[in-house]
């Protein structure tokens, strides 16, 4: 298995572990648990980074759920209402989860690979609260314009399909949707990180 394939398994099992506090734990008793998830997550990849947080850092990283802003206390609502109404909400809830924590540890390793500009290896607050606006606008769901952006990415060889020649309708369709589905998370990721930069300039 290569180190990129070890990373990525690594922050799934994050990503999944959060999911399951969120679907087996009681409301006031999840977050706290997710995010010291995220924390073991966020500071086994500093590390291997060379990089350490200050404990401040490390706080501000871990609160990506803006819980005292506006889309915070619409998404909050969102998430009661699905929990109370819909049959199965807090599943749907507990992979909103693993969206966040697997998604933050995502954009957080492009961070450090290629976006981190300071040579510092001390990450401090200041560096994350920059970061953390990047995350929370990068992992927005409520956006029109990032769904139109990943539609466009992913949704391309659907849109080509009457391009090939050769085969018939039906495999022509069924490669299409086959592509489009094997595409989708690296679009999401480009579309994700194309959002994340651009927060972090805007605070630069």
């Amino acid at each position: 298995m290569s180190e990129r394939a070890q990373s990525d398994s690594v922050l799934a099992m994050y990503g999944i572990l959060s999911g399951a506090a969120r679907l087996g734990l009681p409301p006031m008793v999840d977050l706290p648990v997710v995010r010291t998830l995220r924390t073991a997550m966020i500071d086994r990849m500093a590390r291997s980074y060379g990089v350490v947080l200050t404990a401040g850092a490390r706080r501000i990283l871990v609160d990506i759920e803006e819980s005292a802003t506006i889309r915070g206390n619409v998404t909050q609502g969102l998430r009661w209402m699905i929990e109370r109404l819909v049959p199965g909400g807090r599943a749907v809830d507990a992979v909103g989860n693993v969206y966040r924590t697997y998604g933050a540890g995502l954009l957080l390793r492009r961070y450090f690979e290629s976006h981190r500009v300071a040579k510092d290896p001390v990450f401090s607050e200041i560096e994350a609260e920059r970061v953390r606006a990047a995350l929370r606008n990068a992992l927005a769901l409520l956006e029109t314009d990032r769904a139109q952006a990943l539609v466009d990415s992913a949704a391309l060889p659907i849109r080509r399909v009457n391009e090939q020649t050769g085969v018939t309708l039906l495999e022509r369709w069924g490669e299409a949707v086959a592509a489009t589905v094997a595409e989708f998370p690296a679009a999401w990721l480009d579309v994700a990180e194309s959002r994340f930069v651009e927060t972090l300039e805007r605070y630069r």
